[in-house]
């Protein structure tokens, strides 16, 4: 019986020290993967009033972007650059992209100053007045500056048109590649 009480004993002590050291759910830091293999397009725009945007890819060199439903990002409207980052599905090697900016109909004039593209490690700025090698304007929906980055939804009917800049796709590619690659 005195044996039976000092293991009962000894395991009770066991189980005190043990759990002592324990941190509660509260305190222990969360810890996100990273992305390794991922594409991530990053722009540096200044759009005034809270939008939507939206990056269209396609994988099969077209730009047929009706296949891929687009990665849409909410933005908080500001006077300064931002930076808007999206991050293709891992393992997504993109041949195309399309670039929507935004759908509120009281957003004022948005100013691109670069596009990001990189893929682990690899990285390619494009910015103005280089941009135009590599993208277009939908001129049924916007004009744009290449010298200022200055995007200009057009009216039509009175309505605002959302802007578009799509991919000159002979020349995007290749780049897109390089950074594949």
């Amino acid at each position: 019986m005195k044996n039976n009480f000092i293991v009962f004993i000894v395991l009770m002590s066991t189980i005190f020290i043990a759990c002592k050291n324990e941190k509660s759910v509260d305190s222990l830091e969360v810890v996100t993967p990273e992305v390794v293999n991922a594409f991530i397009v990053t722009l540096d725009v200044s759009i005034k009033k809270d939008d939507d945007l939206s990056l269209y890819y396609t994988t099969d060199g077209s730009i047929d972007f009706s296949k891929i439903p687009p990665i849409w990002l909410g933005v908080k409207g500001s006077n300064d650059f931002q930076k808007v980052v999206f991050t293709l599905p891992e393992g997504i090697k993109p041949t195309q992209l399309r670039l929507d900016f935004g759908m509120n109909k009281d957003q004022e004039d948005i100013i691109l100053k670069s596009v990001k593209m990189e893929y682990i490690g690899k990285s390619r700025i494009i910015a103005c007045p280089e941009f135009v090698t590599y993208f277009r304007a939908d001129d049924n929906k916007c004009s744009f500056d290449p010298v200022t980055g200055v995007i200009k939804a057009l009216v039509k009917d009175g309505v605002r048109q959302y802007p578009s800049l799509y991919p000159h796709e002979s020349t995007l590619m290749p780049e897109i590649q390089k950074i594949l690659n």
